[in-house]
């Protein structure tokens, strides 16, 4: 089994891209978000008096400027109050299985009060709160992912894997600041609270078939470490190679 992990970096205004994990629930934080928090929130959001013009118009030249993105959701810049992220972002991994490549992508989070509930290690900087893992179809294609920090303290990412009807793999995920963590794949909704690693196998008939690892969130040091060991068990080959996978 050959295993290679890829790290990106990019800003998308207040949006990176970066990595690092580990295999925990979290820790327990001073930072409360209640719907107190959320009703405020929206009401700085619906307030035109409250929001970052000169933000908005940045982002407005950078999507007019931008190429057309074959991404799950279409993103418009919309204006909201001033903010400070600590930053968030995605990261990339291949991996080969049974003559299959694997490909997978992780969305991350860089630590603030507003998420450190999820870092049990001190000493992590980032955080990693889901990935997906799929077969590769061996069509050339970007596999495009984006991390938007938008929604602050709320944190949003997606990204598109693969590129035939049969075989695509659209995936978004959310952590939000109440500590709830959710995504959603080819329509199928993951409480990511149970588990923060999702296997995909599409079928040669056009159904898809899923497993969601007990895997909690985990520090980018640990990322590797990790898949490393997921893809090499039973478990995870025999869904890979099973008779009708792509």
């Amino acid at each position: 089994m050959k295993t290679t992990l890829k790290i990106i970096f990019l800003m998308l205004m207040p949006a990176s891209t970066f990595s690092q994990v580990q295999e925990s629930a979290g820790t327990t934080s001073e930072y409360e978000w209640t719907i107190k928090e959320a009703r405020e929130l929206a009401e700085k959001q619906n307030d035109p008096e409250k929001w970052d013009f000169e933000m908005l118009q940045s982002e407005i030249e950078s999507f007019n400027g931008s190429p057309a993105s074959d991404l799950p959701l279409h993103l418009s810049p919309f204006p909201v109050p001033e903010y400070e992220t600590t930053g968030n972002g995605t990261s990339g991994s291949d991996f080969e299985i049974g003559g299959k490549k694997i490909i997978g992508r992780s969305a991350l989070v860089k630590r603030g009060p507003h998420n450190d509930f999820l870092f049990s290690d001190e000493n992590a900087n980032e955080m990693v709160y889901f990935t997906i893992l799929t077969i590769d179809d061996n069509v050339e294609n970007p596999n495009v992912t984006l991390a938007s920090s938008r929604n602050h303290p709320h944190y949003f990412a997606q990204g598109s894997l693969n590129s035939s009807t049969k075989s695509k793999v659209d995936w978004i995920a959310i952590q939000a600041a109440d500590q709830h963590a959710y995504a959603v794949v080819n329509g199928k909704v993951f409480d990511l609270r149970v588990g923060r690693v999702i296997l995909a196998a599409p079928q040669k008939d056009g159904s898809i078939r899923f497993y969601q690892s007990k895997a909690g969130p985990m520090s980018v040091a640990h990322l590797q470490d990790y898949l490393n060991d997921l893809m090499s068990r039973k478990m995870t080959i025999n869904f890979f190679t099973q008779k009708g996978n792509i």
